[in-house]
């Protein structure tokens, strides 16, 4: 073979390779970009599509607005006075609307059974008293037994305990007054026989005059966490001209099962008008003086969760992860498209306001908007 056909041989054998290598480096490049095509793939099946919702934020009630409300005037307390012990009133020197000092007299019995039962107990204490000293002068004689001693004694304490209980009823039969009082009311009649515990006069305590509303329970909550911080000012049709400030004193936590409101006692301040009288009517006025941070937080109402448990549920976003988790509130009553919660969520929380009916916990959402 000549040395042209060696070549010729060669150069063929050559490309032979050169074919062969590149058949498989190409079939090798082939099936390692479809392992990274199904890896791709699989990645992108295993990741869900971000849900698109519409966010709002938690914010504080705007409770600057003027509330108004009717109340009632009463007196710091009222009760009604009754003698302990039966007789026939002789003394009633009491009308109704007069007031009396602490002390004053204001109802007495016919006393004189009582002073006799006095005297009498006064007298079988003072035989009681003789003989036991007697008793004891024998005994350190040793004259007498020590027996006689002892009942002597025991005597003496039976006559002094008859004694201490006349007196009782005889002071029970007047009745004076407890404190500086305003007579509401005389109940009985004077020389009409009474028992014990009937009622013989109402009195009212006068020196704070107080007055009764009704709130409801975002006003109530915000007086009682913060009374400084929540003003009430009251005016009375009856009283012209007379506007007084109010300061919270007392908070009945008991709500009322029909009309959800609280009833809250306020103490008229600074010098009351003699004009106002208990049972009068107050128009009752409150304005916070500053919305601050006791104002309860509220969220629409459409981005309340009823559907996953008995508890009221929310979607909490959470920026950094663009995902959400399900918290559990305690809500309140629902105000001008919004509902107050109670717990669970803090100013400034961002919860989803629709769209919530796709969301599980820790799924990718989108903001609508963005």
């Amino acid at each position: 073979m000549t040395g042209c056909n060696r070549r010729a041989v060669t150069w063929a054998r050559l490309g032979f390779v050169l074919a062969v290598l590149s058949f498989f480096a190409g079939s090798g490049a082939t099936a390692a970009r479809a392992q990274v095509d199904d890896a791709a793939s699989e990645e992108s099946a295993s990741e869900p599509e971000p849900v698109t919702v519409d966010l709002a934020r938690a914010a504080r009630a705007q409770t600057s607005r003027t509330r108004d409300f009717v109340g009632r005037v009463v007196p710091l307390k009222v009760v009604d006075l009754a003698f302990q012990v039966s007789g026939q009133i002789f003394d009633l020197p009491i009308t109704d609307g007069e007031t009396r000092q602490e002390g004053a007299l204001l109802a007495r019995l016919d006393t004189v059974d009582f002073e006799l039962a006095v005297e009498q107990a006064r007298t079988a204490y003072d035989l009681a008293e003789i003989e036991f000293n007697r008793a004891s002068q024998l005994a350190e004689r040793e004259a007498a037994a020590q027996s006689r001693l002892d009942q002597a004694r025991a005597d003496r304490t039976q006559a002094d305990i008859a004694l201490r209980e006349a007196e009782r009823r005889l002071d029970q039969a007047t009745i004076t007054a407890p404190f500086d009082a305003l007579v509401a009311r005389v109940i009985a009649e004077r020389f009409i026989n009474t028992t014990p515990s009937e009622p013989v006069v109402r009195l009212q305590d006068i020196s704070e005059m107080r007055v009764i509303v009704s709130l409801p329970e975002e006003i109530a909550a915000l007086a009682r966490a913060d009374s400084d911080g929540f003003g009430f000012t009251a005016t009375f049709p009856a009283v012209s001209g007379y506007e007084a400030e109010l300061s919270l004193r007392e908070f009945v936590t008991e709500a009322d099962p029909v009309a959800q409101t609280y009833q809250v006692e306020f103490a008229i301040t600074g010098e009351v008008d003699t004009r106002l009288l208990p049972g009068m009517t107050a128009e009752v006025n409150g304005v916070p003086a500053t919305d601050g941070d006791m104002a309860p937080v509220v969220i629409p109402v459409g981005a309340v969760d009823t559907t996953g448990s008995a508890d009221p549920r929310v979607w909490v976003f959470d920026d950094e992860t663009t995902s959400v988790s399900a918290r559990k509130v305690a809500l309140g009553l629902p105000r001008d498209g919004s509902v107050v919660v109670l717990e669970g969520l803090s100013p400034g929380d961002l919860v989803v306001s629709a769209g919530w009916t796709r969301l599980t916990d820790g799924a990718p959402v989108r903001p609508s908007g963005r």
